[in-house]
């Protein structure tokens, strides 16, 4: 998932290959098409939402220029206003861990079935937590937004891949 989260871009052809990927990977490990299909469905519907917007805040916030903002045709930003003055760290952090949430939450809200639940809940936390941190913890040399989807892919294949092993591996008892 790493180099694939760097691919996907913007309205990219990526994000269609990362969903079949991802539909493939639990549909076989869980042995259930139907959840292959739900993560993949998930992935996608998760995916349509613009984040960039906060991800060009923060990189502002830190002294770099907004890439673009196209986050404001989604209600996210109504959630993270209740918690945050607009356009501060603190509200485009909030924003984007809420966008990590649905992202997430609709991907994997499927593997609640074949997984331990508290396991999924920690998965889609972890992976909502690192939108944020990845942009946070990207080097602001003008590749602040590319390097932090580089982490955040790395952060992906973590998460996804203890899911995976999670699935084909017998429980220890």
């Amino acid at each position: 998932m790493y180099w694939l989260n760097r691919f996907r871009g913007d309205e990219s052809i990526w994000a269609k290959y990362n969903a079949i990927i991802l539909g493939v990977i639990f549909g076989l490990a869980s042995w259930n098409p139907y959840i292959g299909l739900a993560v993949a469905v998930g992935y996608l519907a998760g995916e349509s939402m613009g984040w960039g917007e906060w991800i060009g805040g923060l990189i502002r916030n830190n002294g770099a220029e907004a890439v673009r903002r196209n986050g404001d045709k989604n209600k996210i930003q109504w959630i993270a206003e209740k918690f945050s003055k607009i356009d501060s760290t603190d509200y485009h952090v909030t924003a984007l861990f809420i966008r990590g949430l649905y992202w997430w939450g609709l991907t994997f809200i499927s593997l609640y079935w074949v997984l331990d639940p508290l396991l999924v809940t920690i998965t889609i936390l972890f992976l909502a937590s690192w939108f944020p941190l990845s942009v946070l913890m990207a080097e602001s040399d003008g590749l602040q937004w590319e390097n932090a989807e580089k982490i955040y892919g790395l952060a992906q294949g973590v998460a996804i891949g203890t899911l995976f092993i999670s699935l084909v591996l017998p429980p220890i008892t």
